[in-house]
């Protein structure tokens, strides 16, 4: 066990030193030609890549080398494909990983399975790959994050460990972040450093949340970065709160965080925030 261990170890240390300027996919497939395949394709492509060939292998890698994108195969021989995403999505450090399935099996009949109905049917492939769709894809996922890494975060929630998981997931997905525990520091930190978007808990100390909200909106030069809810309050609370009229419910998160989808809102709103600074 200890020599897999090191053997990991100084496996991830090389890939790290010889992929330092590139994107990293891990590679999942038991498959020795079928991951190959990828392999160059996506090396062609001019992408980091690693190879897993089992379940185990695949969380470990991942857990370690924390990649900007993970092809899963869903057929595994110590396990299956719906076994490694759950492990994934239960991680911290790989939660926000995007993840695109290769397998032998329709879109349809693997987003039937109980683990996997949260990916959507373009993030299927079905082998022998369409190899431009499939790299299209990988694209359009990697660009999105390396557009990420220019954009920082604000987190502000008195929670120390749940600002610690959002920091996490935000940074896999690629953004960079700041991190304050209370609503005055939230302002403060928004003044000085001008976050592209601010994610609060309303319920912070004092009633500093919603104050912090109404004051973010009302400085001129604050007032145009988005500002996403994070709470353990019902939406429709927050909604009924002083505060509530002006935000949208499709801002407003409800803990414990589904981090698909608010990173998905997250991308949304930054897009939108691009278009209305365009326009003048």
């Amino acid at each position: 066990m200890r020599r897999r261990v090191i053997f990991l170890q100084i496996a991830v240390y090389l890939f790290k030193i010889k992929n330092m300027t590139k994107q990293k996919i891990l590679i999942v497939d038991d498959d020795k030609d079928a991951n190959d395949i990828v392999k160059s394709c996506l090396a062609a492509s001019g992408y980091g890549t690693i190879s897993a060939f089992s379940a185990s292998e695949a969380i470990e890698y991942a857990s370690a080398l924390k990649p900007d994108l993970i092809i899963l195969d869903i057929n595994l021989p110590d396990g299956n494909g719906e076994m490694v995403y759950a492990a994934l999505q239960a991680m911290t450090e790989t939660k926000g990983l995007p993840v695109i399935i290769i397998s032998g099996e329709p879109p349809s009949r693997v987003q039937r399975m109980q683990g996997m109905k949260s990916i959507p049917p373009e993030d299927i492939f079905i082998k022998p790959l369409d190899i431009p769709e499939f790299l299209k894809r990988v694209n359009g996922y990697l660009a999105e994050k390396k557009n990420r890494a220019g954009k920082k975060i604000l987190i502000a929630d008195d929670d120390t460990s749940m600002n610690e998981i959002i920091k996490k997931n935000l940074e896999a997905a690629g953004y960079g972040t700041l991190s304050v525990f209370g609503g005055y520091q939230a302002v403060d930190c928004a003044k000085k450093n001008r976050p592209d978007l601010i994610l609060l808990d309303i319920n912070l100390p004092a009633g500093s949340g919603e104050l912090a909200y109404t004051v973010l909106k009302g400085l001129k030069e604050l007032n145009k970065i988005p500002v996403i809810i994070v709470s353990g309050e019902d939406p429709a609370v927050i909604r009924r709160m002083h505060i509530g009229k002006s935000v949208s419910l499709q801002d407003i998160f409800l803990k414990p965080v589904d981090f698909k989808k608010l990173l998905h809102r997250i991308g949304q709103r930054l897009t939108e925030k691009e278009t209305d600074n365009a326009g003048g």
